[in-house]
């Protein structure tokens, strides 16, 4: 009885065993049918299916029944042949489908393959609902605002007015650019495209990291290229004017050993006549009396040209309002207050226009009329000297050239007062001995 009992078990655990084996069975060939109706495969594949399905079905009614158990083991062998021929049937089928499946596209595999893109897609209809969009472009959104990506027109919307809560905005409008917290630049573009005669709007989100970095790299190397280049211009602007300097110099050092020179012979003549040859030692002074007469007649003309020219060289204008003054004394602090004032202009002020104003009156005597300057000969001049480059931003501080020009007015008795707001101007005041017209002297 005890073995018996045991068999009668075991046959019980055989029965549920085949009955699981016949409903896999049936769910595989279910599954196997399902994907031929689906992608209209050959009708007699569709049919074999059916019937496998069947038959399945109809075995595992009969295995729950478990009548033929107590048959013997004849009947138990023929039943697990049957279930493991339709078990290798239904493998065929499930590989057959799975090689389907991978070597043609179904709307699955699109989906898939967006899903795998680094670049964020979304296709939404004209009315907002969306059609398509991938696992990137539902990050990027998340990162950017925290909500689900569920409205397309609410997506562009907000990406191209830059009202996103994260993230910033570098530019608006069709061609948005996104720098995300964690570091990535994103580049939107919307298209409008035409699917199943439906209106889509397509929006991509690709990345331009590196890109974005490439051109920040490039602006600022750009910027560092022009301050350099400004330096470089300055530099040239200030070698020209040495250049000027330094001829101007060699001339006067010329003219100066010529000068001592020609003392050094007066000097021997004057203590040994017999010891010098007087040819030369003639020859020699009148050369230098003529210069003097040369030079007395062209000498403010001259000095007033060189600055003139220097300037012109460099790029600068100087226009004058007013008569020049001729008398070397006071035309020699002009010059120099032009040429500390063009200076300053180029270094500090950026301008390139030097405006220099001239005026004439009366010295202030017991009598304030014309009758005062006839009595005594002199005259008031006032140089002003502005320029169109920026203001200064504080009070200017005297140093180098402006406070020598200082000291040279000063020393003439002269007065000058500078003003850096709202325009930086340069004053001079001096009392100097009245000059001829320029048309007397020219006659």
């Amino acid at each position: 009885m005890t073995l018996q009992a045991n068999l009668s078990d075991d046959l019980m655990v055989l029965r549920g065993l085949m009955f699981l084996w016949g409903a896999f069975m049936v769910l595989g060939f279910v599954d196997s049918l399902a994907d031929a109706l689906r992608y209209r495969r050959q009708r007699r594949r569709v049919l074999m299916n059916i019937a496998s399905v069947m038959f399945c079905f109809l075995l595992t009614i009969f295995v729950s029944e478990g009548d033929f158990l107590a048959r013997g083991g004849v009947w138990i062998a023929v039943m697990l042949g049957i279930f493991c021929i339709m078990t290798v049937g239904v493998v065929m089928q499930v590989v057959t489908s799975i090689r389907f499946r991978r070597e043609r596209i179904y709307p699955g595999s699109v989906k898939e393959s967006v899903d795998q893109l680094l670049t964020g897609v979304c296709y939404y209809y004209t009315d907002g609902r969306i059609k398509l969009h991938n696992v990137k472009m539902e990050e990027i959104w998340r990162t950017l605002t925290g909500r689900a990506l569920v409205d397309g027109r609410v997506l562009w919307s907000t990406i191209s007015e830059g009202q996103a809560n994260l993230g910033t905005c570098v530019n608006g409008g069709e061609t948005p650019i996104y720098i995300l917290p964690d570091g990535s630049v994103r580049s939107w573009k919307r298209t409008r495209v035409s699917a199943d005669g439906m209106e889509l709007y397509e929006v991509l989100a690709a990345d331009v990291t590196e890109e974005y970095g490439l051109v920040r790299d490039l602006e600022e190397k750009k910027e560092r290229l022009r301050l350099r280049g400004q330096r470089l211009k300055t530099l040239g602007e200030r070698i020209d004017a040495l250049n000027i300097e330094k001829e101007v110099l060699d001339s006067k050092i010329r003219v100066h050993d010529e000068w001592g020179r020609a003392l050094m012979a007066a000097k021997a003549y004057m203590e040994k006549p017999d010891a010098v040859n007087k040819s030369e030692f003639l020859s020699m002074w009148e050369k230098m009396i003529s210069y003097v007469e040369v030079n007395d007649q062209s000498s403010s003309k001259e000095a007033y040209e060189d600055i003139f020219r220097g300037a012109e060289a460099l790029g600068l204008e100087i226009t004058v309002d007013g008569r020049l003054p001729e008398e070397y004394d006071v035309r020699n602090i002009l010059i120099q207050a032009m040429t500390v004032s063009l200076s300053n202009m180029v270094k500090h002020a950026g301008g390139k226009k030097l405006q220099v104003t001239i005026e004439r009156s009366a010295s202030v005597g017991s009598e304030e009329d014309s009758s005062t300057t006839a009595a005594t000969g002199k005259e008031k001049l006032v140089f002003s000297l502005r320029n169109d480059g920026s203001a200064p931003e504080g009070e200017v501080k005297e140093k180098g050239g402006l406070l020598n020009l200082r000291k040279k007015v000063e020393a003439m008795g002269g007065k000058m007062s500078i003003t850096s707001n709202p325009q930086f101007v340069l004053r001079i005041e001096l009392e100097t001995r009245a000059e001829s017209k320029p048309e007397s002297k020219e006659e």
